[in-house]
């Protein structure tokens, strides 16, 4: 039975770095709810809903790819004080575990930093920047020699910031590099991420908000997500999402549940391949999880720094 499971994992690996060949190597896998991982994206983003909060979340995929899972958990902390007008700091740490059946791993982790800068009464500008490594690793086998390999990786960005909006733009894995934990060499290219959302009240119960991420690597590869989130009383959403050319998602949360002192978000979502499929798209679940503690004392977060202004 080993034996089976040895040849499927190895074939598996084949048609995973031919995907990946396809569409850019080595890029990093983009999660369903990217609205919800904007600090795995961009870190300038860091800190901007709150002065402290935590993260966790996980990708599955169904069928005969079931078990190649990607799982992430950040968090990050706001290290200066509460100063109205004033620029903030905030250093965040981020993990992200990428399973691809019983024996191939990928992992990286960064530490990250944001800069917030008040340029107006309704505008922040912030700047980050993160610098980890990334690590593949291979478990022996009966048919294969085990093997793991590191390489240092940096992104950086810059995140606009006003009421109700976020416009965001990021340079990814800047450290161009290539990693060969067995005999099959993987190539980490740079690749770029702009994203963006708006939310449209509708009512005083009520908001939509369309959210954007376009990722492009040279002129070979590039993929555009579209979400649309809709928020009932800012505790219950729902959001449909399109991946460009290859499928749609839909997913339903929870919003800023009250834990005494605490706040506390979830999501879920499904995703499925639509169309004509040629290539690896297979079927997907996502679950995230957002802490935020002490919430009572987040009115130091940008969002209400703006509101305040706002109001005055």
């Amino acid at each position: 039975m080993r034996i089976y499971t040895v040849v499927f994992v190895v074939f598996f690996s084949n048609c995973i770095h031919s995907a990946q060949a396809q569409s850019g190597a080595g890029l990093p896998v983009q999660f369903i709810q990217f609205f919800k991982t904007y600090a795995l994206i961009n870190p300038a983003s860091i800190g901007k809903d709150s002065a402290l909060g935590l993260s966790t979340g996980n990708k599955s995929l169904t069928g005969a790819f079931s078990g190649v899972r990607t799982f992430y958990a950040y968090g990050h902390a706001q290290f200066n004080g509460r100063k109205k007008n004033r620029s903030r700091h905030v250093i965040g740490l981020t993990f992200i575990n990428d399973k691809e059946g019983s024996f191939i791993n990928k992992n990286r982790a960064a530490l990250q930093y944001a800069f917030h800068l008040p340029i107006s009464k309704k505008s922040i500008l912030s700047a980050g920047a993160s610098a980890g490594f990334i690590n593949y690793s291979y478990k022996a086998s009966n048919i294969s020699a085990g093997g793991s390999a590191y390489a240092p990786n940096a992104d950086i960005g810059l995140w606009w910031h006003r009421p109700r909006f976020n416009l965001g733009v990021s340079g990814n894995q800047l450290i161009a590099s290539t990693l060969t934990p067995i005999d099959e060499t993987y190539t980490i290219e740079r690749h770029y991420n702009l994203t963006a959302d708006k939310t449209f009240l509708l009512g005083p119960y009520l908001s939509l908000t369309p959210a954007f991420i376009f990722r492009w690597y040279e002129k070979q590869y590039y993929n555009a997500d579209l979400a649309l989130i809709l928020s009932i009383q800012d505790n219950v959403t729902a959001a449909l999402g399109y991946k460009y050319d290859k499928g749609l998602s839909v997913s339903g949360g929870l919003e800023d549940i009250k834990l005494g002192q605490h706040l506390f978000k979830m999501m879920i979502s499904y995703y499925f391949p639509v169309g004509q499929v040629n290539n690896y798209n297979p079927q997907a679940y996502e679950l995230s999880l957002h802490f935020v503690p002490n919430a009572h004392r987040g009115r130091n977060t940008n969002n209400s720094l703006l509101e305040e202004e706002e109001e005055e």
